[in-house]
């Protein structure tokens, strides 16, 4: 007899890009095994919202509930001790979102809760605990496995990011830790593949344009590209950043933040440089597209991403906007995406599987997982990157 199909709610950081199309490609791959997705709550901030595209494509409600969230300063760089006193200070304001949460629950009666990051949801497995099962899913979780790159410094940044990955997982019947490669389990961690959009395997064949892409996280950092760019006119660069849309030159062209967009100039780009999150360098490395990775200043995950993606052949990290080491890196030989792409396809089956033993289930099939063998050393890149600039 065929078991009934799992009722699986999501909780989603619904401020991250990279956390709410996690959600979208796991959605795709509980369905494609027969399960349903029957609701999201989507932590954001007081006046928040999420984008229009995770309502459009999620394919279930979508309830917003208020979340502690980070104190940042103009730079960017988050503040751990402004970020403490803020969310203490505003501690009551929570109260009516752990109570939403609660009623959520008792309304849907899922069967596993999937936490994509949200703290909130982790604070109720706390306080008011869940009959539900929860596997919590981020990259944030390899950041407690031994192969991953903690850097020394910036301590406050290191134990604000361990004590919120604690509270994510607190409760979790298994924590999906998100990696570029693979590597054995460790305890509850389950290591897992990148959940990538599935738009991107109509992307593997695009022809190179020749192109740089850039992705500026902040636009007071333009003056730096536009300099660059003038010593290089012979290089065509596309930029997106929170800006009006304009032609600097011929060679350089600014665009508004989409990211449908930049996914479809990423697949056509000669190279991509971008902040180091895990989401933008997980899409450059099936894509086949080499990154310059500049972690954005203070971001302490940033900086161990870059050195962990270095490792694997993503690109090359810098600290500064400059162009000239992906120049480089575009000029040596051209290896191949395909050990990664293998990785990649090993996703929907760890994933869906460590949902399904939450639930009690046998998971349908096997893929290897945890038995401590990698199979993407070296992702790479191919050869038609380096034609032209």
């Amino acid at each position: 007899m065929t078991p009934a199909p799992l009722r699986v709610l999501f909780a989603v950081q619904g401020e991250g890009r990279g956390h709410l199309t996690q959600a979208l490609a796991l959605a795709a791959m509980l369905r494609r095994r027969g399960h349903q997705v029957v609701g999201a709550l989507a932590g954001t901030s007081r006046w928040g919202d999420v984008p229009d595209f995770f309502r459009r494509d999620l394919g279930a409600r979508v309830e917003t509930v208020e979340s502690p969230g980070f104190v940042a300063d103009g730079d960017g760089r988050i503040r751990p001790l402004a970020t403490l006193a803020v969310n203490l200070w505003h501690a009551r304001r929570y109260a009516p979102s752990l109570d939403r949460i609660t009623a959520t629950l008792d309304r849907l009666e899922p069967d596993v809760v999937v936490n994509f990051y949200e703290g909130l949801m982790g604070l109720h497995a706390v306080l008011r605990g869940t009959d539900a099962p929860v596997v919590a899913v981020g990259h944030q979780f390899m950041t407690d496995h031994p192969e991953y790159p903690l850097l020394p410094g910036q301590p406050l940044q290191r134990v604000a990011m361990q004590g919120y990955t604690a509270l994510v997982g607190s409760g979790a019947a298994s924590r999906l830790a998100l990696s570029f490669y693979d590597a054995p389990d460790h305890g509850a961690t389950r290591v897992t593949p990148p959940l990538l959009r599935p738009q991107l395997a109509t992307l593997a064949d695009v022809p190179c344009d020749g192109s740089i892409l850039v992705y500026l996280m902040e636009p007071a950092m333009a003056p730096q590209l536009v300099a660059w760019s003038d010593r290089h006119p012979e290089v065509r660069i596309h930029t997106f950043a929170a800006m009006a849309p304009h032609a600097h030159s011929p060679s350089l062209t600014f665009h508004g933040l989409s990211g449908t967009a930049f996914l479809q100039r990423m697949a056509a780009a000669r190279g991509v440089v971008c902040t180091a999150g895990f989401e933008t360098v997980s899409e450059a490395m099936w894509l086949g597209t080499p990154a310059l990775m500049v972690p954005t200043p203070g971001h302490y995950e940033q900086r161990c991403n870059a050195v962990d993606a270095e490792a694997v052949g993503a690109g090359v990290r810098s600290d500064v906007l400059d162009l000239d080491p992906l120049l480089a890196l575009l000029d040596g030989p051209a290896p191949d995406p395909t050990s990664f792409r293998a990785w990649v396809a090993k996703a929907e089956a760890r994933a869906v599987g460590a949902i399904e033993e939450a639930a009690g289930r046998s998971p349908v099939g096997g893929d290897g997982a945890g038995d401590g063998q990698r199979t993407a050393d070296v992702p790479t890149v191919r050869p038609a990157r380096r034609s032209g600039v």
